[in-house]
């Protein structure tokens, strides 16, 4: 009791836990999306986000009352507005421009997920939706799709923000207050309570996390993991592909072929006794599959990022549009210097560029790191 006014218990541990987890792991994901070393970072918080927005939703069905949507106060939302500088009804629960506020998160959290993992498969090659990465051409607007989505929840978010803020220095509201410990000023008692049910779904999502985390850490995860490119080695793709690594992958490792245009594949491949200087012969049983395995996967062939519509024998996969973009950030000397000493050098950073894997996560930014100090 506070000067007659009771102190109702509103928001239990398991609102405010869910409440400052999709607030930390949506900030980390947005502020780390424009740092390519610290991809990883945007792509598990945004996953971490995504598994909150999901329990949230659920607990919105099951939890205790204020917490359920039913129990939201969605009515009244143009008056409540126009009255916000002004004397407002007091709300238990939420009120109307939160309780609007709340769905559009959660829905708009999920478009941002998903328009993410799809883009991440379609871009990436990796996590569950890596299939998309041949069929890039539709999905090359997702990366506008995806930061539209994440620009339209901040702009909710920073309303609902400011929202609390208004209530609490102008309305002298304890809404803030209520989520950092749970209490509201009511009338009469109004406390909720977790009944036995409930806690042991609030450990469940506890637990849930904890092991997803954990689990996200995990190079090897489904969710997140580059894709090899195992369609090479299907039926009668299995005796070139295993020719061209052990002959051309003697010298150099065995580029994938979608880096290059089936022009380029058959300008090297027609003129092999001066392959770069050196005579690169083969028999021409082998020398004929592996044409035939190269032309087939080309980058004009293949739906993939990397794919070209201008026609080109240049046999250069550093002088492909995409190579040029992916690097343009680069200071040219790094290619020059004595650990990586020609731009055909993949491997030095791209960690698994012999299986046809470019992901960014994929990238070995330790090594990049030290390479740019090293100038």
């Amino acid at each position: 009791m506070e000067s007659g006014v009771i102190k109702s218990y509103i928001w239990t541990a398991v609102n405010r836990f869910l409440h400052y987890f999709l607030i930390l792991t949506f900030a980390l994901s947005y502020l780390s999306a424009d740092m390519d070393a610290l991809f990883i970072v945007h792509i598990i918080c945004g996953v971490l986000f995504g598994a909150g927005v999901i329990l949230r939703v659920i607990w919105g069905f099951i939890g205790t009352k204020y917490s359920r949507f039913w129990d939201f106060n969605y009515r009244g939302i143009l008056e409540y507005l126009t009255s916000i500088l002004g004397e407002k009804r007091h709300y238990v629960g939420h009120n109307p421009a939160s309780s609007v506020a709340i769905v559009l998160i959660f829905v708009l959290g999920f478009l941002v997920v998903l328009s993410g993992l799809l883009q991440y498969g379609a871009e990436q090659n990796s996590g569950i939706f890596a299939p998309l990465f041949f069929t890039y051409s539709h999905f090359y607007t997702g990366d506008d799709l995806h930061e539209f989505f994440a620009n339209c929840l901040l702009f909710i978010v920073m309303i609902h923000i400011c929202g609390s803020l208004i209530d609490k220095f102008w309305n002298k509201g304890d809404a803030i207050h209520s989520m950092i410990n749970g209490y509201k000023r009511t009338q009469k008692d109004e406390s909720v309570s977790l009944n036995f049910i409930q806690k042991v779904i609030f450990s469940f999502f506890l637990l849930f996390l904890f092991v997803l985390f954990l689990y996200l850490l995990y190079p090897k995860n489904i969710l997140l993991r580059p894709s090899a490119q195992d369609f090479f080695t299907q039926d009668s793709n299995k005796i070139a592909f295993e020719e061209y690594k052990q002959e051309c992958g003697s010298c150099h490792i065995a580029y994938a072929p979608f880096l290059l245009p089936k022009s380029a594949w058959d300008s090297m491949m027609s003129d092999l006794e001066n392959h770069f200087g050196d005579d690169a012969s083969l028999e021409e049983e082998t020398h004929a599959r592996i044409a035939v395995f190269l032309e087939k996967y080309a980058n004009d062939v293949l739906d993939t990022k990397f794919a070209q519509q201008k026609e080109s024998k240049e046999i250069a996969i550093s002088q492909t549009p995409y190579w040029e973009v992916a690097h343009r950030k680069l200071n040219p000397k790094i290619f020059k210097t004595e650990a990586i000493k020609s731009k055909a050098n993949c491997q030095t950073c791209h960690k698994d560029a012999e299986s046809g894997i470019f992901a960014k996560n994929a990238v070995d930014y330790s090594k990049l790191k030290s390479l740019k100090e090293n100038l």
